[in-house]
């Protein structure tokens, strides 16, 4: 079947796909669990599935970000307000994106709900927090691994005839704090960490495998050959 996207972004959905698939192809995605303080230093923690590494030396994160919701006589759209992450992170200038292994799933799922932003999400969920290296917010003490990140820039994400409402918040990643059990031989065992990923709709994955592939050339990093 071929699925109008453009159709349904005009407000028709095709009868036979009532959901849109888009999120269930373009997947597993990583989750970014993003710690941010408020002004008055407060603890914000939630995820973003439209998160992902751009580059590396140094190396780069995004995540992007909607408006916040708004309920006017029932009906609920998105407002005028921008997301307490995206807002934080970019008025603070700092943000850490927490890894979520399997154990931290149920509270990962916890600090997505639609609190007061004077609230903290790590506190509604349970979450010991532990200070960070070159950053000011805290990280998720038992994630597996916690990237501590400067903003770079900010962003709408463009479309075609504009801007889209989602924001894009860039990070140049100062540091980084890894659990030592998931370090063998200089090497991460990111499989090890069975890092929970997402998928369409209300799915999750994890992942708990992995396999080696070496390049049909070679790896100039790898070799050696590339520095930087």
């Amino acid at each position: 079947m071929f699925y109008d996207s453009e159709a349904r972004n005009s407000g028709s959905n095709t009868p036979e796909m009532p959901f849109n698939p888009f999120k269930a192809l373009v997947a597993p995605r990583p989750i970014g669990w993003i710690s941010t303080l408020t002004e008055d230093g407060t603890v914000n923690l939630a995820p973003y599935s439209y998160f992902q590494a751009v580059a590396d030396n140094p190396d780069i994160v995004l995540f992007s970000a909607t408006p916040s919701l708004s309920a006017v006589d029932g009906a609920i759209s998105f407002g005028e307000e921008r997301k307490h992450s995206e807002h934080n992170a970019v008025a603070s200038g700092e943000f850490v994106c927490n890894l979520v292994s399997y154990d931290l799933r149920t509270a990962m799922n916890d600090t997505s709900a639609h609190i007061p932003a004077a609230d903290s999400e790590a506190e509604h969920a349970g979450l010991v927090m532990a200070p960070s290296t070159r950053v000011k917010p805290p990280r998720v003490a038992n994630a597996p691994a916690a990237l501590e990140c400067v903003v770079v820039g900010s962003m709408p994400v463009p479309r075609q005839g504009g801007s889209h409402r989602y924001q894009m918040v860039f990070g140049e990643v100062v540091g980084i704090h890894i659990n030592e059990d998931f370090i063998n031989d200089g090497r991460v065992d990111t499989a090890a960490m069975q890092l929970v990923t997402r998928m369409g709709y209300d799915e999750y994955a994890v992942l708990e495998s992995a396999f080696t592939m070496p390049r049909p050339d070679f790896d100039p990093l790898l070799s050696g050959l590339l520095k930087s």
